[in-house]
């Protein structure tokens, strides 16, 4: 990211923008090619190790560095405190833009990485702000910026993946008995689009369900769902109180998510989330019913504090959209929905 001085100023500017989200898509296909896990910690299982560009040395440290090297051949009489916050923003853009158009990334990834290297790209302008204000580096001090996620692998790479369970719980009124509603939170099919189109994550990509079916297995129930893009795994159940209650834990197969409905990182029961239990209580309240859903879950990154509160803004708005489902179905006559 070597700022040209024999061009003029407006093509410089388009250099540096060039330069910035080329630097990212290197810096992502390297993380992506390179074996990234080369140098786990002694005995440690690289299952429980980040990989590849869910390495905080990339999600974090790329972005960071664009927006601080973005500032620092930003025109002197521009850098003030608020550039510094998105002087990296274009080239962030770009740089996503490009993954998206190399399919190197699919929807949900870019959905849930942008505000993140947003944010790293303002802390890091922010940063370069506040040390220019007390030093002048060189520029080949300032690029030598560009190799430091590469050379943070080696210590991440030592670092086990936290394990941070989370809970979410979400609550809504059906104008339905509680048998009506329990009968179709075990029996649901033909599940149709437009009634989980609200849902963010169905949005953003993730495979819309398409029914689910508890059923007995050697004598244990088990809830047995279908997922858009051939996927299906099952849900042995727990807790089994007849209009009351009902909860289970998610079993998945090695072939439960096909190679192209979720990309690894975001898969359901990978190195980074899981869903743990989900239980539904049904309470009756006069001819009506309350359904409250409550979902367990874990979420292992280097960057929780990131991680968290997004995975919380997902699945909370997933089980308000399911709710929503059930009361639509619920409170709709039989013949004017497609269930079978």
């Amino acid at each position: 990211m070597t700022e040209p001085t024999n061009i003029p100023k407006y093509l410089q500017n388009q250099w540096l923008l060039l330069s910035g989200a080329v630097y990212g898509l290197l810096m992502r296909i390297i993380f992506t090619a390179a074996p990234f896990s080369w140098m786990p910690a002694f005995g440690t299982s690289p299952s429980v190790l980040a990989s590849g560009p869910m390495m905080a040395s990339f999600a974090l440290l790329v972005p960071a560095i664009i927006g601080a090297v973005s500032y620092y051949y930003t025109d002197t009489d521009k850098k003030t405190f608020g550039r510094s916050l998105y002087a990296g923003y274009l080239p962030i853009m770009f740089f996503i833009s490009g993954t998206a158009i190399l399919l190197i990334e699919g929807s949900i990834c870019i959905a849930m990485a942008f505000p993140l290297f947003l944010i790293m790209s303002s802390v890091g302008g922010a940063l370069m702000w506040v040390f220019l204000r007390f030093k002048q580096p060189s520029h080949i001090n300032i690029n030598s910026l560009l190799l430091l996620p590469v050379l943070m692998v080696p210590i991440e790479s030592q670092i086990k993946l936290p394990t941070n369970n989370q809970a979410v719980s979400e609550s809504i009124m059906v104008q339905a008995s509680p048998d009506k509603v329990w009968q179709l939170i075990n029996h649901v099919d033909n599940i149709r689009p437009e009634e989980m189109q609200d849902g963010f994550a169905y949005r953003i990509g993730v495979p819309l369900p398409l029914d689910a079916n508890v059923v007995n297995v050697q004598e244990v129930k088990v809830r047995k769902l279908h997922w858009d893009k051939n996927v299906a795994f099952e849900e042995p159940i727990t807790d089994w109180q007849v209009n009351r209650f009902i909860k289970w834990t998610c079993h998945f197969a090695p072939d439960s998510f096909p190679k192209d409905a979720l990309d690894e990182r975001v898969v359901i029961g990978g190195k980074y989330f899981d869903l743990i239990d989900t239980s539904y209580q049904l309470t009756p309240i006069g001819g009506n019913t309350r359904l409250d859903i409550m979902v367990h879950y874990r979420i292992s990154t280097n960057f929780n504090w990131y991680a968290n509160p997004l995975g919380k803004l997902l699945i909370s708005d997933s089980a308000k959209q399911i709710l929503s489902f059930y009361k639509h179905r619920a409170e709709t006559p039989a013949g004017n929905n497609s269930q079978t």
